[in-house]
């Protein structure tokens, strides 16, 4: 089974970028992770959050986090900010490009995000200074989803539907990354309440289950 870090960024006295209106970039990082995680709780994937409230770790707490576990990849998720408000885009930051599936994990992340939200794609980048890509120990990335410094992007950012759909985009990209199926299926499952001799018996039961809401029961002769 594959495992997994999900690095969500900034939490408790460090509030990360805020917007003109005085969103947080970790509570909007949070809301995305928890989409996420209502996700992938239906695939054969281990993963691991290193946080999943409003709480402060260091960045190399993160990195050691992930090293301890031993994750196969580390994806870290902020937000931009830059001093010129007019600036919108997603870009992706690794430690270098050694790595073609981890390549091309952060390329459709851009791809899809950029066109969520209908901002330009700033593409992968690199930075072997980023502490969270340089102390880990596996193929990681830096997701910037936006810039909550503009204000369009920090409404869409309080948006529930675009959290929803940038949450997605990052969980099937992790899928096919991880390569991983769904475990999820659709199987039926029978509850017997008893088997009778006397076919009347068998009548008074079905007629209680019926009666306590359970419409579809129904009667099989077992010879």
């Amino acid at each position: 089974m594959g495992k997994l870090v999900i690095d969500l960024g900034h939490g408790g006295k460090d509030p990360g970028a805020i917007g003109p209106t005085k969103i947080c970039e970790a509570d909007v990082v949070l809301n995305i992770g928890c989409e996420i995680d209502k996700i992938l709780k239906g695939y054969d994937l281990d993963y691991k959050f290193t946080r999943f409230s409003d709480k402060y770790l260091s960045l190399t707490e993160r990195a050691r986090f992930s090293n301890r576990f031993g994750a196969d990849y580390f994806v870290s998720i902020h937000i931009n900010s830059s001093n010129d408000r007019s600036v919108r885009g997603v870009e992706v930051w690794q430690y270098d490009g050694d790595n073609s599936k981890l390549n091309s994990f952060s390329k459709c992340v851009c791809d899809d995000i950029s066109k969520i939200l209908d901002i330009r794609n700033r593409g992968v980048k690199y930075n072997k200074n980023f502490t969270v890509l340089s102390k880990t120990t596996m193929p990681a990335c830096l997701i910037e989803v936006d810039f909550i410094s503009n204000i369009d992007a920090e409404r869409d950012l309080k948006d529930s539907v675009k959290i929803k759909k940038i949450a997605t985009a990052i969980t099937e990209n992790l899928i096919d990354l991880f390569s991983v199926e769904n475990i999820i299926n659709d199987a039926l499952y029978r509850v017997c309440i008893g088997a009778f001799k006397d076919k009347n018996n068998a009548i008074k039961q079905v007629e209680k289950a019926k009666n306590k809401g359970f419409e579809d029961t129904y009667i099989i002769r077992m010879n």
